[in-house]
Parts: structure tokens; sequence; C-alpha cells
């Protein structure tokens, strides 16, 4: 894929100083969120994984419309960009927007509300709909092909053979995700502790993928099983320290990232594959095929490692499915509450409570999604305490958007409890139940 000749070796190869000094640099004061919202894309009348021609002219139309510009893989179009953000294509065609960070609720929903708007209405011409839920209901990865993104090819060659729903995660799946500020070293480890705590209970409430191939699975996170066996070493809670020890540091995320196998680096605007051959300590250690270590590769290499809690020049929350819009803004909500609250009221109900245990959770949600029992943890009863903390520490008009995930609470039920008991057994029944409680 590369002519090696044409790779300069850098002058001085990365330390473990510098990478520290990424995540230093990227502190902030300020608190916003930014939001990434996954959508899966079907066809209207098959209700099979929507066609890349179709999803192209929709992203031609869209960028047309409002002024953005086009983003291409070599020949490939994967996106539109504007208004610093953007809409792109995920490796199976599912869309994604992904919004500039905002300080407010409202401010997310304005532009989210309008871009999804638009993209519907544009779709519609296509015979195309976009369904807010966590995995795509009647096509399997053997029949959807791959976006031709050269980053998707590398990963779907490699990522199977670490982990066999690889490929599941890549061509079935939509989420949502938050990206947050922090504002210090400790202030990062603490979020990082606070949400992978939580992630298994919030994973669970909003599990919202439990058809699958055309009828009933048997987890209400299909989701979440398949990004937990995509590969350990780059998923889940590969970053075990920071749960466990006293006082984890950026030291511990950095030392777990650097044993992660590598997939590729890029030189000179092309990809060197590596194949998960060595891992990034290795890299930076003797370097590969004349090529030394930079803070770009780093960069690189740590946004292919998949945990449901991921940092970089901020703080990733990526355990949720995919949810109708009025839902995802009370996960916004959500997640503004809890973090203005007292953490350590939080942590002492994990006392007793190690990275082990987290893992056995994570997969209980994504099978029962709130309908557990671990240890002292009754999921019903823990996630309804987290909301309520959360909605102590909104502003009134902020606690409007959980009015809805509260009244689900009350019930005892997730998300994907509402769909099955409205009796939908196949991707159809969940087209028309969509249809009537989607709020985009």
């Amino acid at each position: 894929m590369l002519n090696y000749k044409n790779t300069k070796v850098a002058e001085k190869t990365l330390d473990f100083e510098q990478i520290k000094e990424y995540y230093k640099n990227s502190c902030k004061e300020e608190l916003k969120f930014g939001l990434e919202y996954e959508r899966i894309s079907i066809n209207s009348t098959t209700l099979k994984n929507a066609d890349y021609n179709c999803i192209e002219k929709i992203i031609k139309n869209f960028a047309h419309i409002k002024g953005w510009g086009l983003l291409y893989d070599e020949e490939t179009l994967i996106g539109a960009i504007g208004e610093n953000s953007s809409v792109s294509l995920e490796p199976g065609c599912q869309f994604e927007l992904s919004l500039e960070p905002k300080k407010e609720i409202s401010e997310i929903e304005k532009s989210a509300k309008e871009i999804c708007s638009l993209l519907n209405r544009i779709a519609k011409f296509y015979n195309v709909e976009f369904l807010p839920i966590g995995i795509t209901p009647c096509s399997t990865y053997q029949n959807i092909n791959i976006v031709e993104k050269q980053r998707y090819k590398i990963m779907a060659e490699h990522l199977p053979k670490y982990g066999k729903f690889a490929p599941v995660m890549m061509r079935e799946t939509a989420g949502v995700q938050l990206n947050i500020d922090y504002k210090s070293e400790n202030d990062a480890i603490k979020k990082i502790k606070l949400l992978s705590y939580i992630s298994p209970f919030l994973t669970g409430f909003f599990a919202n993928s439990p058809i699958r191939n055309n009828k009933l699975s048997n987890y209400k996170s299909y989701r979440a099983l398949a990004w937990k066996y995509t590969g350990k070493e780059r998923c889940s809670l590969f970053y075990k320290n920071i749960i466990d020890a006293d006082n984890a540091t950026f030291d511990d995320y950095i030392d777990a990232i650097l044993d992660v196998p590598m997939l590729f680096i890029e030189r000179n605007g092309q990809k060197i594959i590596l194949g998960c051959e060595i891992t990034f300590r290795e890299f930076m250690q003797n370097g590969f095929m004349g090529c030394s270590a930079t803070i770009e590769d780093y960069i690189l290499h740590s946004s292919l490692c998949f945990p449901d809690i991921r940092l970089k020049n901020c703080i990733e929350i990526r355990n949720h499915d995919s949810q109708d819009f009025g839902t995802m803004l009370a996960l916004c909500a959500f997640y503004k509450g809890i973090l203005q609250s007292d953490f350590e009221e939080i942590f002492e109900y994990f006392s007793e409570i190690n990275s082990d245990d987290l893992d056995k959770m994570g997969f209980l949600a994504a099978k029962c999604g709130i309908d557990f029992n671990y240890k002292n943890f009754d999921a019903k009863i823990f996630i309804k305490k987290l909301f309520e903390i959360a909605n102590k520490n909104l502003k009134d008009e902020e606690k409007l958007y959980l009015k809805k995930a509260f009244k689900i609470l009350d019930s005892g039920k997730c998300i994907a409890d509402l769909a099955i008991e409205s009796n939908v057994k196949n991707a159809q029944d969940l087209k028309n139940y969509l249809k009537r409680v989607n709020n985009c």
C-alpha cells in the first residue's frame, strides 16, 4: 500500500513525556458537550441496509443545500463538513452527525434537529430512512458492503482476527456518543472512573437493539454485546489500573494504550499496515520499516482503541445504543447533571467493585437491560438513583429533558423493553413502532 522509499524517518522519536503533554495540553476550563449521533441507514421498502449510491446522493444534496464542503477518502465520498460540524459515514453506511461542542442542551437540540430534519427530508426522495436504534434490524454484516474508506478496509481485515464480533460492530451498530472536556489530570481520571462505574447501568437503560437478523435476539443491546467482543485488548476495560488503583494518573491510561497492537500508521498521505504485529510500545522503541513514532501516530492509534470511556483531547462516552431524538436529549441532560454532581457520593456505592465486576455487569446490561442484580446493586433501583442525582444538578428548564426517562424508570423498564412489550418481533414491526414514537 505504500512505497517505503518515500517514508522519512523522524529526527527524534516520540517519548512518554510528549504523550503526557498531549493530554495535559488538552485540559480546558469550560465544560462543553460534543455530540456524535449515529443512525442506521435502511431502504424504506426492503428494510435492508441502504445502498451506498443512495447515501452518496443524500450527502451531496445535503451539502449543496447547507453550503457545506464534501469529504472524500481518495475517490470515496464519506461525508460533508460545515459550521464546525459534520455528517459522515460509518463502515456499514451508518449515518453520523458530529456537532461542535455546546454549553447548553438547548443548543444541541436546535442544531441537531435542524440537521436531522433536513437529512430525513432528503432521504425520502431516495427511499432511505435513518433509524435511531443500536443495530441494523434486517441485514447482517455478511450482506452489508463496507464503505470504501482505507481506514475501514484495514480494520475489516485485521480486527476479526482478535474479536469475533468485530464485523458486527463495524457494519451493523449505531450509537450516541458524548464528548466532554476535562480541566486537569485529576479531573480527567476522576471522570473516567465515575463514567466507567456507571456505564453498565446507562448501557442497560439506553439498551435499544433487541431486533437483529429480522427477529428478536436474546439481548436488549446487541450493539453492546458486539462492542464487548470486538477484541479484549482494545475494547471494554483494557485500562484496568485506572479502575483498580487508588491514585491513577495519565500514565496508567497511556501504559494501557501503548500495549495495544497497532493496525496502521500514515505517511505521505498513505497507510502503512502493521496488522497488529507489534504494540505501540514496541513501535516507540524500535520503529517500523524505517518509520519512527510521532505524536500523530499515537493519536491515530488511540482512536483505534474502543473502550466505553475513551480519553483523547476530551473524554468520549461511547456506551449507548442510538436513540430517538427526545431520548438522545435525555441522555445529554443526564450526563450534564451527573458531571456536576458530587462524585464522592457515587464513588461510595462502588467501594467494593473492581474492573472485573464492571466487566460482568457490562455483559448483564447487554443481555438484560436493567433487569439484573449484581452484588449489592439492583440495576432498576440504582439507575433511577443516578437519574435523581443528575436531575438535582440541572437547571429547571433542563430537567424537562428527563421527564420521559423518569416515566420509563418508574415502570422498571429499559428502552428496549418498550419495543418488546409493544409486540415488536421483527424489522417491520420495529419500523412501524419507531414511526409512532420517533420525534425526529
